[in-house]
């Protein structure tokens, strides 16, 4: 590790020690409520977990349809591509899940954790459609051409070509994207699904240890978003390398 990393590092701990020394003056610090509720902070995890993973398949599934669809060359599906991304990017998310819940879930009796999972399915969604659209694009032309001088259909361009280098120069903000949705989870709570953010609200209002909660709750956060960006890390390196 690089020693300015060990500096800024060491600065972070220094700054949180002093913060919670303060703190502690103040605020009785009850860490064994955290040990007694465990198994809610647990079960919020894994709800935060799943709901994360299913909805970063299915966005991502939407970003690269309607990425193709941006960049084709028909005016219609250009056209729906470019609606989609406008609305799911001027809406908040708060706003799309209760209209998920309560309205699209209202009739179709869909439950709080798929009305969620498509909340930020959706949104998300837009966002990757823009990353990898971008990624489309910043492929060289002249390999598109070469690929079609030998003969090359238009899928097995894409498939080939256009494709494995598009997600390559993607990657690094999808990466981004993909930890900003998990994030973004939290706001299922408004919704009251059992998710990590929700079952800390929960343990914080029964014993009263508000600060204990939610710094448990930001550490799971952390842990989840630090071991998807260190491993997205590790595949750009192996990519960069290949």
């Amino acid at each position: 590790m690089k020693l300015s990393k060990i500096l800024a590092v060491g600065g972070v701990i220094a700054l949180a020690a002093v913060m919670y020394a303060m703190l502690a003056r103040v605020y009785p610090f009850n860490w064994s409520i955290v040990l007694r509720y465990k198994k809610l902070f647990w079960e919020g995890f894994i709800v935060t977990l799943k709901v994360s993973g299913v909805s970063v398949v299915i966005s991502f599934m939407l970003g690269l349809i309607f990425a193709i669809f941006r960049v084709s060359k028909v005016d219609f599906f250009k056209d729906i591509a470019g609606l989609y991304v406008w609305f799911f990017r001027n809406t908040p998310l708060l706003v799309i899940i209760l209209l998920t819940y309560y309205g699209v879930g209202t009739i179709t009796n869909m439950n709080r954790f798929w009305a969620a999972a498509l909340a930020l399915s959706m949104f998300e969604g837009a966002y990757m459609t823009e990353i990898i659209r971008a990624g489309i694009e910043a492929v060289n032309p002249g390999e598109i051409e070469a690929a079609k001088s030998l003969g090359m259909s238009e899928f097995q361009i894409f498939s080939t070509v256009i494709f494995p280098q598009a997600m390559k120069i993607s990657l690094p903000p999808l990466i981004g994207q993909m930890v900003s949705l998990i994030k973004d989870s939290s706001l299922a709570s408004v919704i009251a699904l059992q998710e990590l953010t929700m079952m800390g609200r929960q343990v914080g209002t029964r014993t009263l240890a508000s600060f204990e909660s939610y710094i448990t709750v930001a550490f799971l956060y952390i842990l989840i978003t630090s071991v998807i960006s260190v491993g997205g890390r590790i595949i750009e390196r192996r990519l960069s390398l290949s």
